[in-house]
């Protein structure tokens, strides 16, 4: 893995950060690949690394400063699998009550335009599906089973979705043109840019903004949806290895903790 840290040193080299920043994440690399020895980089031995973290440092946020590092290197090479960070033991986690959760979700439906329909699919499936910003605007409308009402991510990963919101995304789908690849598309003709996906920034104001249209106005932003899901699927007896599966950890350990925090 030599090589690849010397890579990765000069692309942070080329980012501009601060010299003590690249010689502590280099730093945090080299222990990692010490730990690796001659193994290969593999998802079973990342998740082996995960545990030994666990037992060796007994302080989460020295835990989550090594899992940051990593998954920026991980996203470097290419590689899919991130780590979970752990949640902090002090952080108040912020959850919806149902009515606020109701109000917000049905804040699109006063929009009739293809945008609110658009909007309305987009709250229903992040707050449902327990997939994060930057998974949803990376649907494209061919993993879209109509027929089992699932979203394939691959040949033995696939997202059911739910009455409500197939419901709207069905909707949705018979209104955009077949020829779209993104599910979730810009529709700024301004910009000419109907056919080009959302960002995770343009996602993000799109909640703000009908948060804030509440009475009196919330405060929302993607952890706060996961943080309600995590805590209406436990208060229907979820377990950790349900809570894995909803909202997509990688580790158990990872959802164990999580579940722990709500």
């Amino acid at each position: 893995m030599d090589k690849e840290i010397s890579s990765y040193k000069k692309y942070l080299r080329s980012t501009g950060l601060k010299n003590s920043t690249i010689t502590n994440y280099l730093w945090h690399l080299e222990k990692f690949q010490l730990w690796l020895g001659q193994e290969k980089l593999s998802e079973k031995k990342l998740k082996k690394y995960f545990a030994f973290l666990l037992k060796k440092y007994p302080q989460t946020s020295s835990i989550n400063l090594r899992l940051i590092i990593l998954n920026n290197f991980l996203a470097y090479l290419g590689k899919r699998f991130r780590f979970d960070l752990l949640s902090q033991e002090n952080k108040d986690l912020k959850i919806l009550k149902a009515s606020q959760l109701e109000e917000f979700l049905d804040a699109p439906l006063t929009d009739k335009s293809i945008i609110g329909l658009r909007n309305k699919v987009i709250l229903e499936l992040l707050y449902s599906s327990g997939l994060k910003v930057g998974q949803l605007i990376k649907i494209k409308t061919g993993q879209i089973d109509s027929i089992k009402k699932e979203i394939i991510f691959g040949p033995r990963n696939t997202l059911a979705i739910n009455p409500t919101t197939w419901f709207y995304l069905s909707k949705y789908l018979d209104k955009i043109s077949p020829e779209t690849d993104w599910l979730f598309i810009n529709f700024d003709r301004s910009q000419k840019s109907e056919k080009r996906q959302l960002s995770v920034r343009s996602v993000e104001r799109i909640i703000a903004k009908y948060a804030k249209i509440a009475d009196p106005a919330l405060i929302i932003n993607p952890q706060i949806l996961r943080n309600t899901l995590a805590w209406n699927l436990k208060q229907e007896g979820a377990d950790r290895y349900e809570l894995k599966k909803s909202l997509h950890f990688q580790t158990i350990v990872g959802a164990k903790n999580y579940l722990q925090k709500i």
